[in-house]
């Protein structure tokens, strides 16, 4: 219960002290509001009342230099003048010269007065401006001033002299103590309690500081942060803020700043007012304290009364669970009795040899099995501190007796070649092994764990040590070594054994690794069990996650029936290979000759997958070469027997028409008739070129020079339709090939080009280096014509087909076979009504390896 109170009292007390420094912290933030607008009026009134002073003082100079006009005016009229205009200024004004037009001291006022600054550098500066001079300077000596600044500025004043014909005669100069102004002012200032006046200039320049060694700083300089305060000289009413000021203490201190602009003629200054945060808040502090020192006395004396009340109940409380306490006390005691009888019938009664000691090392319990054991009675042993005797023939500690002692020392130097350790299953107990040559007549090996006994107040009253015979264990544990030791050397035997099993693995899959081929394993019901190396290639998984999956995840949808199907016929004994077509993640397509066989002795299988694209293409490059040289022959022989005749009909169609002259039709017909010989004499040409083999001649050759010749030979086609070239040549090697068939080649491609696109078409020719790299360079020819049928798409490069009105069929044929007698390969794309792309790709003229033209998977 005083817990709880003085528990709720700290809260109160913590909640009315949140509650009081959370009003105090508004009424605080409110003090400030006010005080910095009064602060900010007050700056605008003393920079008023400022201005007003030094627009008087130049009013008066201005009066003074209307006297002295002619020239003629006596110098006590002057002085009595002086002394009227002059009247409460006595304290301000330093001096008032009067100057010739030469720049010569004529008279000073008051008499005797020295002026504080030199004046003849404003006097010159008068006279070259001739108009009203106001400007503030430095005296040039030290001298104690009224607002404490070791040297005060002066406010320079200056007005021109003129006699008749307005020509310069002089002007009156005068300075006044701006420490002597200002004073005034500042002394109200502190007088009101709304801080320290200080003035600078427009550039933030201090001019009159309390502080002499401040004099001269930027205002920003007494501000620390001063670049991220938000002053803003050029506001016309000022403003106020608060910030950390330094005043002369060297450290910056909260503050209340409020400035206004001081303007008089052409010239500005900035009025400033620092009050410390301490100053402007001590009153709202001071009534703050009042009320929690006040609080705080009506909260002690609740909690006074409290603790009082707390205390009378809290004494009836004791009292009544001192008897409470008392009764239950007896009862344990009658408790402890019963349950110490039982305990020592237990220990009496226990098959574990057992011994009690107690604080002074005299046994006070020695069960039967220990008489057992050990051979000594209990009537021997209970009341001696004799219980070293059965075990060592001097006298020397057990492990009990150190425990009574807390002698942990003790166990190292007696105990430390026995093992002995801490128990990890009974607190504060400790365990060690002992070899007894002579144990109650047998050689034994014992097993001792000793604990401490405390009472109620946790101290050590006795202690118990517990021994078991581990004899037969310490024989099984050799019996144990002895056959782990068996064990371990046929274990080295297997490991060794397992090296070479391993080697001899390892042997096997570098084998199957080097294959070209990829090896699956499948169980009976198809599930793949090992993959060889090399098949990420192609389906982009590793054989770690391929194992376990289904085989049918391999392959395409399209497939998937057929090799099924395949699958059904292997597990029925009939395993006959068979070809697939398969696609790379490049793109490539791949003929792949899979066999399925059984694994000998197991449920599995072993199917072999070969990649035999090459076979496969070999295998049609020679059927189309034994066509194409069927086709040639055949095509010669046509050719040479049609040659002749054509050549009589075109002589005799020649003949006919000098000798019959003919007109209109007929003429027309003779026209058809010549067009259709000639074309025929084209065709049996090409057919005659496309089937005679041909040798080339290959040379170190630039593409460059190639294309650009094979472009000149296709400019009349290009320029009748108004065709857009654009080449790209990017810096290849030369290329080793017959430089003639190799132009044959690309005016064919580019004469497609231009007939397929419509007039004001466009051709792009591109000459680069294949991705990658390589020993090869590729030509790429691109036109925005109407594109190929898909139809069309197969048959391009056989001979004679053709879809121009007078072609032969012939071009795109020479042109692959000009291609590939040089090594080379050249593929078309195109899509209906989006153009066509011819791309050629040919070996490099310095090859240090042989070509590659499609990467590998």
């Amino acid at each position: 219960m005083r817990v709880r109170i003085w528990l709720a009292s700290a809260i109160v007390i913590i909640l009315i002290l949140l509650l009081a420094l959370t009003v105090n912290h508004a009424r605080e933030k409110d003090m400030v509001e006010i005080f910095g607008r009064r602060q900010l009026v007050h700056a605008r009134n003393t920079a008023g009342r400022i201005a007003d002073v030094f627009s008087q003082a130049e009013k008066n100079i201005a009066v003074f230099s209307r006297f002295d006009s002619p020239g003629k005016t006596s110098e006590k009229e002057i002085d009595r003048d002086f002394k009227i205009i002059f009247s409460g200024w006595e304290n301000s004004v330093n001096a008032v010269v009067l100057f010739d037009a030469e720049g010569k001291v004529k008279r000073v006022f008051p008499g005797g007065a020295t002026p504080a600054v030199d004046l003849s550098g404003h006097f010159d500066v008068l006279k070259k401006n001739r108009k009203q001079h106001l400007e503030l300077s430095l005296a040039e000596k030290e001298v104690a001033t009224g607002f404490g600044q070791s040297r005060d500025w002066y406010l320079i004043i200056g007005n021109p002299i003129r006699y008749q014909g307005n020509d310069f005669a002089g002007a009156w100069l005068a300075s006044f103590s701006l420490g002597a102004i200002i004073g005034t002012y500042e002394k109200q200032t502190r007088e009101s309690n709304l801080g320290y006046l200080w003035l600078a200039d427009a550039q933030g320049k201090i001019i009159v500081h309390p502080a002499a060694n401040l004099i001269g700083k930027n205002i920003r300089d007494l501000l620390p942060g001063g670049k991220d305060i938000p002053l803003n000289f050029a506001a016309g009413r000022g403003n106020y803020l608060e910030t950390a000021v330094q005043y002369n203490t060297g450290h910056g201190e909260r503050s209340i700043v409020a400035y206004s602009p001081l303007q008089t003629g052409d010239k500005t200054w900035i009025v400033f007012i620092a009050a410390p945060y301490d100053q402007v808040i001590s009153p709202v502090r001071t009534t703050f304290i009042y009320t929690l020192f006040t609080a705080l006395l009506l909260i002690i004396v609740v909690v006074i009364a409290s603790i009082s009340f707390a205390y009378r109940e809290g004494k009836r409380l004791r009292i009544k669970e001192e008897r409470k306490r008392l009764a239950e006390r007896e009862a344990w005691q009658e408790k402890l009795l019963r349950e110490k009888k039982t305990i020592e019938g237990i220990i009496e009664g226990s098959p574990i040899p057992k011994f009690v000691i107690d604080k002074g090392h005299k046994v006070i319990l020695w069960n039967s099995a220990c008489e057992e054991l050990t051979g000594c009675s209990a009537d021997e042993m209970i009341g001696t501190d004799k219980s070293y005797k059965p075990f060592y023939s001097s006298k020397r500690p057990l492990i009990a007796d150190l425990i009574v002692d807390r002698d942990f020392e003790g166990l190292d130097k007696y105990y430390g070649a026995k093992k002995v350790k801490k128990s990890d299953k009974i607190l504060d107990a400790y365990e060690a092994t002992d070899y007894f040559e002579n144990l109650g007549g047998h050689s034994r090996y014992l097993y001792f764990l000793a604990a401490p006994i405390y009472d109620e107040k946790g101290e050590i009253i006795a202690a118990i040590e517990t021994l078991q015979d581990i004899s037969r264990e310490k024989e099984l544990t050799r019996s144990l070594r002895e056959n782990a030791e068996s064990l371990q050397n046929e274990l080295f035997q297997n490991i060794d054994l397992q090296r070479e099993i391993q080697k001899l693995n390892s042997y096997l899959q570098s084998i199957v690794r080097s294959l070209p081929d990829k090896i699956f394993v499948l169980d009976e019901n198809g599930f793949v069990h090992y993959i060889s190396r090399g098949l990420e290639d192609e389906i982009s998984l590793y054989p770690s996650e391929s194992s376990g999956r289904y085989f049918l995840d391999f392959v395409a949808p399209a497939d998937r029936d057929f090799i099924l199907a395949r699958w059904e016929e292997a597990k029925n004994g009939i395993y006959k290979p068979y070809e697939i077509e398969a696609v790379a993640k490049d793109g490539r397509k791949l003929n792949l000759l899979v066999t399925t066989s059984p694994v000998v002795g197991t449920s599995r299988y072993v199917v072999v997958q070969r990649d035999i694209t090459e076979f496969k293409d070999m295998e049609k490059k020679l059927f189309e070469s034994r066509k194409m040289a069927a086709l040639g022959q055949l095509s010669a022989g046509i050719a040479h027997e049609v040659r002749n005749p054509l050549s009589s009909i075109k002589m005799s169609l020649q003949i006919l028409e000098k000798r019959m002259s003919p007109a209109g039709n007929d003429l027309k017909r003779f026209k058809i008739a010549e067009k259709e010989v000639e074309h025929l004499e084209e065709l049996v040409n090409n057919v005659l070129i496309f089937a005679k083999p041909v040798e080339p001649k290959k040379t170190s050759t630039d593409l460059v020079k190639i294309l650009e010749q094979a472009l000149a030979m296709t400019e009349k086609g290009i320029a009748d339709k108004h065709v857009k070239v654009r080449t790209k040549y990017e810096k290849v090697p030369p290329v080793l090939a017959d430089a003639a068939m190799m132009v044959d080649a690309f005016v064919n491609i580019i004469r497609n080009a231009v007939e397929a696109v419509e007039e004001n078409g466009t051709i792009d020719i591109f000459l680069d280096l294949p991705e990658g790299g390589g020993n090869h360079v590729v030509v790429r020819i691109k036109d925005n014509g109407n594109g190929i049928d898909a139809a069309d798409m197969p048959h391009l490069f056989n001979p004679f087909f053709t879809r121009k009105k007078y072609g032969t069929g012939l071009g795109l044929s020479q042109v692959k076979k000009i291609i590939e007698i040089h090594q080379g390969t050249i593929d078309i794309e195109s899509e209906k009504g989006r153009g066509t792309t011819v791309k050629v790709i040919l070996p490099c003229a310095d090859r240090r390896k042989s070509p590659r033209l499609v990467q590998d998977m």
